[in-house]
């Protein structure tokens, strides 16, 4: 293992992004994983995270599909899994004292306020959108928020057919902060629309649409309704590289931090 590397622990490393965090793990110059945790009724538990090809082309060392350790010992946690299995692993980070990343969507409220308990006494990023793109599209939300405001607000998120949260963490996210920079309560202002007998828009409301087929890795489209002019802003993930090399670059900017609650867009 490099000295100059740091070590990471992905809890849901057999899901659709920890595994893509641990392929961009495979060569690269900052961090190496360490641990690889899943469900213990996983049936590849105990076997390998990497190829025997992986190993000898990448000059990696044997990292086991375990159970979550009862002590952990690496610089990071990166967390893509369940809320219940984040919130676990994110106490087990507060007591080695672990910076904790998470990307994983359908916390409660009384989740996210744990996560900020514990952000007392380490760093956590908690964010449902790790990408560039999808914090640059909140950003130019915020700056023109004035002309936004005055508005019909329309947020539609399309994803694969296995996605099981809905609407999206990254729905929400944009519609939290659509209300916030707006001045407005979320659990008044958002619609989450659907069959009703009455879809007569009430004023300050924010409609949020789903959809779900193939193997969409993300797509988010915020659509201004105006005065006889419409602006619409799609955000498209064409792979899900994007987030697990944002959690690897938010993760190591993380790092700097001795304690606190991030967002992404804190961090970029």
């Amino acid at each position: 293992m490099s000295k100059n590397k740091k070590t990471i622990l992905i809890n849901g490393a057999l899901g659709r992004m920890g595994s893509a965090v641990a392929t961009l793990c495979k060569n690269n110059k900052d961090f190496i994983v360490k641990n690889a945790v899943d469900s213990p009724k996983h049936k590849l538990m105990g076997e390998s995270l990497y190829t025997q090809e992986d190993l000898k082309q990448f000059s990696l060392f044997d990292v086991k599909i375990s159970k979550l350790p009862r002590k952990l010992e690496v610089d990071l946690v990166v967390d893509f899994s369940t809320p219940t299995s984040s919130i676990v692993m994110a106490r087990k980070a507060l007591s080695a004292r672990v910076p904790f990343v998470t990307g994983t969507t359908g916390f409660s409220s009384k989740q996210i306020l744990e996560l900020k308990s514990i952000s007392r006494k380490i760093p956590v990023l908690q964010s449902y959108n790790m990408s560039l793109g999808i914090n640059v599209l909140i950003k130019i939300l915020r700056d023109n928020i004035e002309y936004f405001k005055r508005n019909d607000l329309e947020i539609t998120e399309t994803h694969h057919n296995k996605k099981v949260d809905s609407p999206s963490g990254t729905a929400l996210l944009l519609a939290e902060n659509l209300c916030e920079a707006i001045g407005i309560s979320s659990k008044k202002s958002l619609k989450y629309r659907g069959k009703s007998s009455s879809l007569e828009r009430k004023k300050g409301e924010i409609g949020i649409s789903v959809l779900r087929g193939g193997d969409i890795a993300g797509e988010h489209k915020v659509s201004s309704f105006g005065d006889k002019e419409n602006i619409y802003i799609t955000h498209q993930a064409l792979d899900r590289d994007i987030f697990a090399r944002g959690a690897l670059d938010l993760g190591r900017k993380l790092l700097k931090k001795k304690k606190g609650f991030f967002s992404a867009l804190d961090l970029i």
